[in-house]
């Protein structure tokens, strides 16, 4: 009885690593391989920055003073905790990149940017504060900081083109939504 057991989780054990090879197999061929920036097309995809204030500046915004005094509103100015400024993910500021998936881990390495930013290692689950997945749909890490919420997604557009797409959410501000699309370099 006990080997018949033994023999059921060896199959179903054969049966599950290929089925995650099989997939890891359709990501790394469809993601696998150096990008270039497809500047026409990213450009199709640039959103218009809203730049029309609010009546007032909004009910959120509004200020009230008595003799030239600000009265407090009971908000916190809990603005960003850090001096210095959060930079943009490095897929926004490289033209190029390089992907290379490995068994539970995938590479992303920027030449134009240089530094920590460099190198981008994306960890199946959660690992460091970053939650990554991947199928072989998409590529999808997300994190978030103090001074803001990132959301970050690799994907394959029916044309073949990689399109990678960044949100940034930081408190008491618009969502800001930033797309990339990149050709494979031959």
């Amino acid at each position: 009885m006990t080997l018949r057991y033994f023999a059921f989780f060896i199959c179903l054990a054969a049966f599950c690593s290929n089925n995650v090879a099989a997939a890891m197999n359709k990501v790394t061929e469809k993601y696998t391989g150096d990008w270039v920036i497809n500047v026409a097309e990213t450009d199709l995809l640039r959103e218009e920055l809203d730049e029309k204030p609010t009546v007032l500046g909004g009910p959120s915004r509004m200020r009230v003073s008595v003799m030239g005094l600000p009265l407090p509103n009971g908000r916190s100015k809990a603005g960003p905790q850090s001096p210095l400024s959060a930079a943009d993910p490095a897929v926004l500021r490289s033209r190029t990149m390089t992907i290379s998936v490995a068994a539970n881990k995938i590479s992303i390495h920027y030449p134009e940017v240089s530094g920590n930013d460099s190198k981008e290692i994306l960890r199946k689950g959660h690992y460091r504060g970053r939650d990554s997945k991947w199928s072989k749909k998409k590529i999808e890490q997300k994190y978030k900081t103090t001074e803001r919420k990132v959301a970050k997604t690799w994907s394959i557009r029916g044309d073949g083109r990689l399109l990678a797409v960044v949100t940034i959410k930081s408190p008491g501000s618009k969502k800001r939504t930033f797309s990339r699309v990149f050709d494979k370099s031959h």
